[in-house]
């Protein structure tokens, strides 16, 4: 067998382990609850159906949603709930933070991942400033005490005026250059050859632009970096979490991640450096 080929039958191994560790169910694949050592390898967090609840019935509330506008800063309420429509009153930090929130434009073409404040009796908090009016996925990840973690998605329309889609289409290069610096993406297997369902691994590796040394990244809540994927309709979300033991403190970042589906997807690697959070956004073909 060739190197190469060894190696993703390797990480097609853990991946498998990673999942077993994680808890079996039949149920479609909503919320994957996944121990935090095994989270590393595979975050994985799929919705066959945009059903906005989570397999254990938790819901997330926007307070005055309809009055939401764009062009300036808006406090917003989130209320987390239980199955039986109660708010949530303890929660437990993942990856630092007892919220994590994804907030993405209709046409991927805007991104943000903020963490709102806990207020007690499951509301939290957030500022936040919409460019511009239109439909916006909000993604929240939480975890209950004694539940796991949850995601939750929940559509909503921002008033002001609403500019022509953009169509999602595969980046000419698989690199870009995000404040100074260089951020190169690789795959393996080849980014033509990944396939649906099948094990890959995501690589990033990040420069000075200027002088092409490599940099040394910043620990960013918990990790070496976070990497947000959704496919095109956004019914696909994966939030992977880099593989410590392999990026801790180095200028390459290794996310190992499966697209359960084929399609386009859109990616958004998350960095700190010098104190400063880079995205670095690719879009490629499964």
């Amino acid at each position: 067998m060739q190197p190469r080929g060894l190696l993703l039958k390797w990480l097609v191994i853990g991946g498998l382990a990673a999942l077993l560790l994680g808890g079996c169910t039949a149920k479609p694949l909503r919320n994957v609850e996944i121990d935090p050592p095994t989270r590393g390898l595979l975050h994985y967090l799929q919705q066959d159906q945009m059903t906005n609840v989570s397999d254990r019935g938790y819901k997330v509330t926007v307070a005055e949603e309809k009055s939401v506008e764009s062009g300036r800063e808006i406090e917003i309420e989130l209320q987390v709930l239980d199955p039986s429509g109660l708010p949530v009153e303890r929660f437990t930090e993942d990856m630092t933070k007892l919220m994590h929130l994804i907030i993405v434009s209709a046409d991927l073409s805007t991104f943000s991942h903020v963490h709102p404040v806990h207020e007690g009796q499951g509301k939290f908090k957030v500022k936040l400033s919409f460019p511009h009016g239109g439909r916006f996925l909000l993604i929240s990840e939480f975890m209950p005490d004694d539940v796991g973690l949850t995601v939750y998605k929940k559509w909503i329309t921002v008033g002001g005026t609403e500019p022509a889609l953009e169509k999602l289409t595969v980046s000419e290069s698989m690199q870009t250059v995000v404040s100074g610096v260089e951020v190169t993406l690789t795959a393996m297997p080849d980014m033509k050859e990944i396939k649906a369902g099948e094990m890959a691994m995501l690589n990033f590796t990040l420069k000075d632009a200027a002088t092409g040394n490599p940099i040394k990244l910043e620990p960013f809540l918990g990790t070496s970096g976070h990497c947000v994927i959704l496919n095109e309709s956004a019914t696909q979300y994966l939030h992977v979490h880099a593989v410590s033991d392999m990026s801790a403190g180095t200028s390459s970042v290794m996310f190992h991640t499966q697209f359960p589906k084929a399609g386009t997807y859109k990616l958004w690697a998350q960095f700190q450096y010098q104190g400063k959070v880079l995205v670095a956004p690719f879009v490629i073909k499964v």
